[in-house]
């Protein structure tokens, strides 16, 4: 596991995805963490302004030096489901707990630590599979290799997140923030308010509070720079995460930590 590092160095390009089926309910967000640490949220915006998803965020990292782009969509399956389906035939029982079909060791390590769990993989399976299309489309157009990143503060590439998770760690339930409702977007305002110390915001308020989906890819920023400054839990069993995926999210213990000092 990996506690409070030093943060970076280094100026780093931070892209949020709040993954979606449909393109029109992508949401997506730009930040920078400059060298001190600072993170600056630069835009957001939603999958089909403009030119497509793949292309604003292949755009968006082109030039910088250092990127992490974060996708709150499993990007693997269990480990146990993979093999069972291999030699399944249909009309035969799976000889796996249906726990271990559905759920990864990542989420319960999610589990263990914020006491929340994460959606299912089978349930999102949708939703997983558009996110690797996507990331594939960001991979076709870019001009530099985007893989999975697993050294925090030094790997450049894509990661998996998990917004809920990135709000626990800070304290915050986030209770009820997603819904498209006067409710929801009091909300998302009061969750700005309270995330305000970490960030400064170069687009308007109204656009988070307005739009869930362009809110949780700012959550995904989030997420983005815990893992460039080298704040997140590591996996516990690093072959295992390379083949079912894993969610990187802060620890609870550093919930009131905007960024981390040595």
């Amino acid at each position: 596991m990996s506690s409070a590092k030093s943060q970076s160095k280094s100026e780093w390009t931070l892209v949020g995805v709040d993954c979606a089926v449909d393109e029109q309910r992508l949401g997506l967000a730009r930040g920078r963490l400059d060298a001190e640490g600072k993170l600056r949220i630069e835009r957001v915006t939603l999958g089909t302004a403009g030119e497509s998803a793949a292309a604003n965020v292949s755009t968006w990292i082109s030039g910088s030096s250092q990127f992490v782009i974060a996708l709150d969509a499993p990007l693997g399956w269990p480990q146990p489901l993979a093999a069972s389906l291999l030699s399944h035939q249909a009309g035969e029982k799976l000889d796996v707990a249906r726990d271990e079909l559905s759920r990864r060791q990542t989420d319960r390590e999610l589990r263990k630590e914020l006491g929340r769990w994460p959606p299912e993989v089978g349930s999102i399976a949708r939703t997983g599979l558009a996110a690797l299309e996507l990331l594939a489309e960001i991979r076709g157009l870019s001009d530099r290799p985007v893989p999975l990143a697993w050294k925090q503060g030094a790997d450049s590439g894509a990661i998996e997140v998990y917004p809920a998770a990135t709000l626990l760690a800070r304290g915050l339930s986030g209770a009820g923030y997603k819904a498209k409702t006067n409710t929801g977007r009091k909300a998302r305002a009061d969750l700005l308010q309270r995330l305000a110390a970490e960030l400064t915001l170069d687009v308007a308020e109204a656009l988070l509070t307005e739009d869930p989906n362009q809110f949780d890819a700012l959550l995904c920023v989030l997420a983005a720079a815990d893992f460039a400054r080298a704040m997140c839990l590591d996996p516990t069993d690093r072959a295992l995460a390379k083949r079912e995926g894993f969610i990187w999210f802060r620890s609870s213990g550093q919930a009131l930590l905007p960024y981390a000092d040595e």
